[in-house]
């Protein structure tokens, strides 16, 4: 029995016109076809994200308004959609953990990774996305298109952005994975991580099929693999997808552990040197993220590392304690030492 298409949908009525969509969003026709005019000037580079193959990703943050219309999209459209379970990323409910446990406990899992994946959608697949999939009339989708894209492409780190990159592929996706499904793999994607996996194990041809299907579907929206980050693993050694060790449950590799331990030590060690500084205030702050992270996967390592800083927080509360009454302790000498009214001997 085929398995039934499980697509992306819009489930409620669709905007019919530009004053509508205006009218959804809260504003003026004339100021929203005027800020979609000047949309690709509305952005400022944030931070760039640098990967761990040391390759860099350059996001943008839209500024006012266009933000603000940003957000509104969100809230009032794309959150709306009802997303296939295989959709994994930037989802209410969904991340990196709910990907990964997908996949736990296969023979077989392959990896495939969107090479350039943000810029290299293009507003042509956006419009799509619009008229398509949300069934808007053309002028309301090719309004929505300028709005949601920058120079032609969408922008990483703009709110809209991670929904529509779940969206590309709802033309093909869906096809894909039922086929997938059919032959008892479970197909999965993490923004622009792609994965599948198997109960039992995939011959050569089989593996190239699936590898070659995804390709496939990639190059029909001009997409393409990072075929040096394409990894098969199997359950003869660690199996990895989005960063998480899969072979029997979702759980952080050996070395992430590791280092989650280096770093409350650390931490540790500048605490019993005294007081600490702004730096390790922020360390402190960070290296709490990493333990609660660790807690996710791992709760009995994790809640030993929680009460190690524990005690470096009680330990820094009895500095300032100790600072505080000293400080006291000086202005109250101060205020009653008296000024002397005679003249310095010099």
């Amino acid at each position: 029995m085929t398995p039934p298409l499980l697509k992306p949908h819009y489930p409620f009525e669709p905007i019919g016109s530009i004053a509508a969509l205006a009218r959804a969003l809260g504003l003026e026709s004339s100021l929203l076809v005027a800020i979609a005019a000047d949309a690709d000037g509305l952005y400022r580079l944030a931070k760039p994200i640098i990967k761990a193959d040391g390759s860099m990703r350059q996001p943008f943050d839209a500024l006012p308004p266009l933000k603000a219309i940003h957000r509104r999209l969100k809230t009032r459209l794309l959150t709306g959609v009802v997303y296939p379970a295989y959709l994994t990323g930037s989802l209410v409910g969904r991340d990196y953990r709910v990907n990964a446990d997908l996949h736990k406990a296969g023979k077989i899992v392959i990896c495939e990774d969107i090479s350039n994946f943000f810029p290299s959608v293009k507003a042509a697949a956006v419009r799509d996305i619009w008229q398509g999939l949300f069934n808007f009339p053309p002028d309301v989708a090719e309004l929505l298109t300028k709005l949601c894209t920058k120079d032609g492409a969408l922008p990483q780190g703009a709110i809209p952005s991670s929904y529509l990159a779940n969206l590309v592929l709802w033309r093909l996706e869906p096809e894909l994975q039922a086929r997938f499904s059919a032959l008892g793999l479970v197909y999965s994607r993490y923004v622009d991580d792609i994965a599948v996996s198997s109960k039992r194990h995939l011959s050569r041809p089989e593996q190239t099929q699936v590898i070659s299907a995804i390709y496939g579907m990639l190059a029909k929206v001009h997409l393409k693999a990072k075929r040096r980050k394409h990894e098969t693993f199997t359950a003869s050694q660690r199996m990895v997808t989005t960063k998480l060790v899969v072979n029997k449950r979702p759980a952080l590799p050996k070395e992430k552990r590791a280092a989650i331990r280096a770093a409350v030590h650390r931490v540790e060690l500048l605490s019993k040197s005294g007081a600490l500084d702004a730096e390790g205030r922020r360390l402190l702050s960070s290296v709490a993220v990493q333990v609660g992270q660790l807690g996710r996967f791992h709760a009995g390592p994790a809640l030993q590392l929680k009460e190690r800083l524990a005690a470096v927080r009680r330990a820094q509360a009895g500095y300032e304690t100790e600072d505080s009454c000293r400080l006291q302790a000086e202005r109250e000498l101060q205020a009653s030492t008296p000024i002397s009214s005679e003249p310095p001997p010099w």
